[in-house]
């Protein structure tokens, strides 16, 4: 069958960045990987990445990129509103322009608000392109004027636009039943969980390291238990018992939670312990994940972990290494305790966490059974190759 022309609309950080901008460069080389062309438009970063780290241009998993305002400048103060206005009139022209040299067939808006949404859908609409929505997160209210009407512009998009679709992509079950029950059922809504090219994150034999390293990586966005992961090596030292906590990432909007962390660390006199690596490239990330005997991921019991799926979960799976993580969300859905994960309850404590750290490395045969299972559902669940065929298939059906 023939390919077909997919034009992916966003806001994210490109080349560089994690979580949405994981999902979007997964989820756009999934749909290449299907035979389909692929270009991403961006809005304008999210500001999540230091500038340094973006390109106004490129190509990403063999796909295009392009911010369509010509930079990479994150949008501040309520400047912000007037830059995403200028972005939508640029969109549009640029959509009418390819439309005419080369057939667009799908128009896809990842995460998007009302104020992107609307006037695409209606070019789409008078050109006869389909539409594709997709989330993976629920929508943040959060505090201030600027977040509030960011939020307002969200479920404007939510209560009307989803129902203009073709057709949903839906990280989670949740998200599968609010978008549900927003469009009456009368649009097809397809659960794409996180996607990861296994064979790339594969991490090879785990390391006879003297003292057992534990690694976490991530946006530090709150989100995650990062406290109480510092509080459970804290209680193993106070034990005796010898572990080494490397804490990868940085979050550039909340430079005060990461100095509470930093704060943290001393305060607990751990600082031989646990360390702070910062925001670090996809290359060096794996070379941290290929060096840890263990990989944890704790979720705070609370919406936003029942809404989504971790990126960060795919990847570590993948790896092939022992995963402790939170039964919390679409996480049961995939993983078994004591089989292909370490599922910890939502909200266990510190000595909970600590003590199931304490079990897990007495016993590296079990570490690799462990991680051996978990990269089997990686494989049968995340990976490209499974992903691309359901892509394909709801694609493939919107569009004849």
């Amino acid at each position: 069958m023939a390919a077909l022309n997919v034009v992916i609309i966003a806001a994210a950080d490109l080349p560089e960045g994690g979580g949405e901008t994981t999902r979007l460069k997964t989820m756009a080389a999934a749909i290449q990987a299907a035979g389909h062309t692929v270009q991403i438009l961006l809005e304008n970063p999210s500001g999540n990445v230091s500038e340094h780290l973006l390109q106004t241009e490129g190509n990403v998993n063999g796909i295009p990129f392009r911010y369509i305002l010509g930079n990479t400048h994150a949008l501040k103060g309520f400047g912000f509103f007037s830059s995403k206005y200028k972005a939508v009139k640029l969109l549009l022209s640029e959509i009418r322009a390819s439309h005419k040299k080369k057939k667009i067939d799908v128009l896809w808006f990842n995460q998007l608000a009302f104020h992107t949404i609307y006037p695409l859908t209606r070019l789409a609409r008078k050109l006869g392109i389909k539409i594709v929505h997709s989330y993976e997160d629920e929508r943040l209210k959060g505090t201030g004027i600027k977040r509030k009407l960011i939020y307002s512009n969200q479920v404007l998009a939510d209560k009307y636009m989803t129902r203009q679709a073709n057709a949903i992509v839906a990280i989670s079950y949740y998200l599968k039943d609010k978008y549900q029950k927003l469009t009456n059922g009368k649009v097809p809504i397809v659960i794409i969980p996180t996607i990861v090219d296994t064979d790339k994150w594969a991490a090879g034999a785990e390391p006879d390291n003297d003292i057992p390293v534990l690694l976490y990586y991530g946006g530090f966005f709150g989100f995650d238990e990062v406290e109480k992961m510092i509080a459970a090596v804290k209680m193993l030292k106070d034990r005796g018992i010898a572990v080494k906590l490397d804490l990868v990432g940085y979050n550039r909007k909340r430079p005060k939670y990461m100095d509470e962390i930093a704060e943290l660390i001393n305060r607990l006199e751990l600082t031989t312990e646990v360390e702070l690596k910062g925001f670090t490239p996809q290359d060096k990330l794996k070379e941290y994940l290929r060096a840890a005997n263990l990989l944890i991921g704790l979720r705070k019991d609370d919406e936003w972990s029942q809404t989504g799926l971790s990126t960060k979960l795919s990847e570590y799976l993948a790896t092939g290494r022992m995963v402790i993580c939170s039964a919390i969300g679409d996480n049961t859905k995939y993983l078994e305790d004591g089989k292909s994960a370490c599922l910890m309850p939502p909200g266990c404590t510190a000595q909970e966490l600590a003590n199931a750290i304490g079990e897990a490395i007495k016993d590296k045969v079990l570490r690799q059974q462990i991680g051996a299972a978990g990269r089997n559902v990686a494989l049968n669940n995340f990976d490209t190759e499974v992903v691309k065929k359901n892509l394909d298939k709801m694609l493939r059906e919107i569009t004849n």
